[in-house]
């Protein structure tokens, strides 16, 4: 366990007089540079990836580039907003490390706006990489993301420019404000999902030519007209038919419409969609049925427990890694009213029960607890006026049913101390 020699003592109010995040912070001397919006091919990407992996002058700004233009699927972001709402999106608490109490004035302060700031950008290092979160306002403890274009993390140096040789060591005069995330040398989920994206974005764009091209019927026309002028008729009025769908043709002349009758299109470019799609579902959140339609309800429930039991429970774990290693002490550092050594920060274990379930365990409690009325009546949602007197010769069922009225519900919660 650390010493409090490794931490300095907490003021009493957060001291940042002196802090001046225009000339102090990294973030702020970066110079902003042209980003590559190009077409993104399968050769951008390996040249990328050669590139940020070379041993000698590794540089990330191409991958990055690539990353930034492919992220806008509508696919892949829905499954980021998935992901990263499993493990955000549930209950925390400060607790003291002696005694497993929760501190709520603590608690209350992480549960602002400014914290769900901070650990929405940690998410990110999922797809993106090693991430390195620069402290701009210790006051109200506003971190900015540090452009990862500019990071070369396996030399531990931002580039002010991407073209520079050198940079800024962020591992001297800025242990008090700079947050690591990851390894150094992890790039994201997205550097072996790029190919995917770009498979797909070249099938979304050859369909549409297809559709251009193919879409509506060709007509054609047959004369015994030879005049040019009669011919040059014909034409302009064949475009009005396919706009407008009738025409005035001279005497002689016959109309043939007719279909494509190639391959089917749909299942070329559709299916090939919908594979990639599927590639990309399975490693952000761990299956493919939480954001497209499964073949069973027991699938997609199965693929939503690995999300939520397994891959969420690994987000949170490194989240809860990055605030007690790090931030707490960064917190502590400008005065705020934390310390590393007593406090800990811990997500709460959660489970899900069925209804059902849920009222057996309170009605066998009710044997050997008393339970409050007004408590029971607020987790079942059943008005309740007062305790129905029993009949001596009528035993006490441990087995009380729900209502119907409420039989079909779920609950989600933490046990009470007494049920566990």
């Amino acid at each position: 366990m650390p010493t409090d020699k490794q931490y300095p003592k907490a003021q009493k109010t957060p001291q940042n007089a002196n802090f001046n995040a225009g000339s102090q912070t990294i973030v702020a001397k970066i110079i902003s540079e042209f980003k590559d919006r190009n077409r993104a091919e399968i050769k951008k990407w390996r040249q990328a990836l050669e590139l940020a992996t070379n041993p000698e002058a590794p540089r990330l700004y191409l991958l990055q580039d690539m990353y930034d233009n492919l992220e806008s699927d509508g696919h892949y972001i829905s499954n980021r907003i998935l992901r990263k709402a499993a493990a955000l999106c549930n209950d925390f608490s400060i607790i003291n490390r002696q005694t497993g109490k929760m501190d709520y004035e603590k608690t209350e302060f992480f549960k602002e706006e400014w914290f769900y700031n901070f650990t929405d950008d940690l998410l990110d290092h999922i797809f993106k990489g090693f991430t390195l979160l620069e402290l701009t306002n210790p006051q109200k403890l506003e971190f900015k993301l540090i452009p990862r274009r500019n990071l070369v993390p396996t030399k531990e140096l931002v580039l002010l420019k991407t073209g520079d040789d050198r940079g800024i060591s962020y591992t001297t005069g800025f242990e008090n404000t700079i947050i690591r995330v990851g390894k150094p040398t992890n790039l994201g989920l997205m550097a072996d999902l790029c190919g995917q994206l770009i498979w797909k974005r070249n099938a979304q764009q050859s369909w549409a030519e297809f559709s251009e091209k193919f879409g509506m019927p060709l007509i054609t026309a047959t004369t015994n007209k030879t005049n040019t002028t009669d011919i040059g008729n014909i034409e302009n009025m064949l475009r009005a038919l396919g706009e407008a769908a009738r025409a005035v043709l001279p005497e002689g002349t016959t109309i043939d419409i007719k279909p494509f009758a190639g391959g089917d299109a749909y299942q070329v470019f559709d299916k090939q969609i919908e594979r990639i799609n599927s590639e990309i579902s399975k490693p952000m959140v761990g299956g493919t049925m939480l954001i497209d339609s499964g073949s069973s309800r027991s699938q997609s429930e199965v693929h939503e427990r690995n999300l939520d039991e397994k891959i969420s429970l690994l987000d949170k774990l490194i989240i809860e890694f990055i605030v007690n290693g790090q931030l707490l002490s960064v917190m502590q550092t400008w005065g705020h009213k934390i310390d590393p050594v007593k406090d800990k920060f811990k997500y709460e274990a959660t489970f899900e029960l069925s209804l059902s379930e849920h009222w057996e365990i309170v009605s066998n409690a009710l044997n050997f607890f008393d339970i409050p009325i007004d408590w029971i009546s607020k987790t079942f949602n059943m008005p309740i006026d007062g305790i129905k007197e029993i009949q001596a010769q009528q035993p006490v069922s441990n087995n009380l049913k729900p209502a119907a009225t409420i039989s079909g519900g779920s609950f989600t919660g933490a046990l009470s101390e007494n049920f566990r």
